[in-house]
């Protein structure tokens, strides 16, 4: 059995994800900034229960995205609005390609956000890297649960995305 790490390792390991995670869910910096806040002290509470038998990241995801959906529980509805930035830096060295990677990816966030939630979830995580039996394990579902949600959703933010560029 592993000890847990430390909180502010354990925080600045997984602080882009945390980050990535918090703009799939809140559309603005503020927003942003409260989630994380919020998921930082559900990470805190929850360090000590983690017995080593699995990832610490894919801990830290599942305290995280359960700290997200509560947050739009509470709040009744998911945000939709237009994101107002991106904490992603665009490594392009043309300043108007790097403005157009930055637009594409501004446009991706907000139609991940308009997804379901249970949707959302499995988006956000698979571009974080899990495997679809890991986000299984991380949101509590079957493997086939998984990989439907992300065929929708992968069907929903291509004609989103479409319908944006058209």
């Amino acid at each position: 059995m592993n000890a847990a790490p430390g909180i502010e390792a354990t925080l600045r390991e997984h602080a882009g994800m945390l980050a990535r995670i918090a703009a799939g869910y809140a559309s603005n910096r503020a927003a942003r900034d409260d989630l994380l806040q919020e998921m930082s002290v559900a990470v805190w509470k929850a360090l000590p229960a983690w017995r080593g038998d699995g990832s610490l990241k894919a801990f830290v995801a599942r305290v995280a995205q359960y700290a997200a959906l509560d947050g739009c529980r509470r709040d009744a509805q998911a945000p939709t609005d237009d994101i107002d930035d991106v904490d992603v830096v665009a490594t392009a060295a043309v300043p108007d390609e790097a403005a157009h990677i930055e637009q594409r990816r501004e446009r991706l966030a907000a139609a991940i956000r308009q997804l379901p939630l249970g949707q959302r979830e499995c988006v956000l995580l698979v571009l974080e890297g899990f495997t679809s039996a890991e986000i299984a394990n991380v949101v509590g579902v079957g493997v086939n649960t998984v990989d439907r949600r992300l065929s929708r959703a992968r069907a929903a933010l291509r004609e989103r995305l479409r319908e944006d560029e058209r």
